[in-house]
């Protein structure tokens, strides 16, 4: 399976991960916190939603994601880099969109270090990526839909 992956940087979108195998994680906490649960894990990053942050928003939900990456990243601030990434993402469900409502990155992994830099869009700005099922945005929708509280 291939993956392709897009994530805001600073202000303009940039391809972030393409040829990568998805595996699925089961239900257990990742070791860098009890709260975070691994839903994918490629060959360029690792994702771990939050469960206790996925909440109803209107018709949607939104949850906190973690993305830790196995090599530093570029940042749009020059001479910087980053080694993960938390993000707030509004979810579709019936549709199966994701969109970044904030991302905060960090020089460090498990959100460690220097944040980098923040980037953050409100309601009427959202841009939608399809989530497919075997993609690290897939995998998202899926445990988060999953865990959505009742409402």
């Amino acid at each position: 399976m291939r993956i392709e992956r897009i994530s805001l940087l600073g202000l303009g979108l940039a391809a972030l991960l393409s040829a990568s195998a998805v595996a699925v994680a089961d239900d257990k906490p990742a070791a860098s916190g009890a709260d975070w649960y691994s839903v994918a894990l490629s060959d360029n990053e690792e994702a771990f939603v939050k469960t206790s942050s996925i909440k109803l928003v209107g018709t949607m939900l939104q949850a906190r994601v973690k993305e830790n990456y196995l090599s530093p990243r570029e940042s749009t601030k020059k001479g910087k880099t980053y080694e993960s990434v938390r993000s707030d993402y509004r979810i579709d469900c019936a549709q199966r969109k994701v969109a970044m409502v904030e991302s905060r990155f960090y020089s460090g992994t498990d959100l460690q270090g220097e944040e980098i830099q923040k980037a953050s869009r409100n309601d009427r700005n959202l841009i939608w990526m399809d989530a497919p099922r075997a993609t690290v945005f897939g995998e998202i929708l899926d445990y988060s839909c999953k865990h959505a509280p009742a409402g």
